[in-house]
């Protein structure tokens, strides 16, 4: 394991804590209303549909190695578990078309964005497809664990068990392989960290923003369990 992870971990932490605040409500408004759930599953299909193409676009080289095979068959894996979840919630089949997606056109602009201005610091695809990737998973093990909590509060009993784990071990793995390739991880990662945050903060706005008028509160009794306000 790289030994600036742990670090930068914990400071990821303490610098999204009011993200994290926000992402709960609504994250909890969305899970007590299935059609919104259904979207959210879907756009989070989408997500990791979209980085699994990113994989397979830029690393299709002679040289691929196993690692980044493992990378691109997992992300595959959970667009396909996020897409089953998703048509499970909304009783229906769905598409990654606007209105079965929410917020679509920040989530997509998120993975764009950060992918542009990566290429322009770093030229190379191949640092550009590790840097993109670890910055990603910084975001989706802070996601998911926030999610698989608002889940459990909700009553809900999707695991995201398995994601998570296999999360955790993409981020080690891409962190691992830049610093043995004489990256200076740790000063960059902080950079596109703090760009990512910001795309981060646009896409839960849009998301806070499309529901506020779509999703009922919660139940006071859900309210009390989970602290959200009205």
């Amino acid at each position: 394991m790289s030994s600036w992870l742990d670090t930068a971990l914990d400071r990821f932490e303490r610098d999204n804590e009011d993200l994290a605040l926000a992402t709960h409500r609504v994250l909890a408004r969305i899970a007590t209303d299935a059609p919104l759930h259904a979207r959210l599953l879907n756009t989070l299909s989408m997500l990791e549909h979209l980085g699994s193409r990113k994989i397979v676009a830029t690393q299709s080289s002679a040289g691929i190695d196993e690692p980044t095979l493992r990378h691109v068959a997992e992300e595959a894996h959970h667009a396909y578990f996020m897409k089953r979840q998703a048509q499970k919630a909304g009783g229906r089949a769905l598409e990654y078309v606007d209105e079965d997606l929410l917020a679509p056109a920040a989530a997509r602009m998120y993975f764009q964005r950060l992918e542009s201005g990566m290429k322009r610091v770093l030229g190379t695809t191949r640092a550009t497809y590790l840097y993109m990737s670890m910055i990603v998973e910084f975001r989706a093990l802070w996601f998911y664990r926030l999610y698989q909590r608002v889940l459990r509060e909700t009553g809900h009993r999707l695991s995201l068990k398995r994601v998570l784990g296999e999360e955790q071990n993409h981020l080690h793995d891409v962190a691992t392989r830049l610093d043995a390739a004489g990256e200076p991880t740790e000063t960059r990662a902080q950079r596109f960290l703090a760009a990512e945050q910001r795309l981060y903060e646009r896409l839960l706005a849009a998301m806070r923003a499309e529901i506020l008028d779509l999703a009922p509160s919660p139940s006071s009794a859900v309210r009390r369990r989970i602290g959200v306000s009205a």
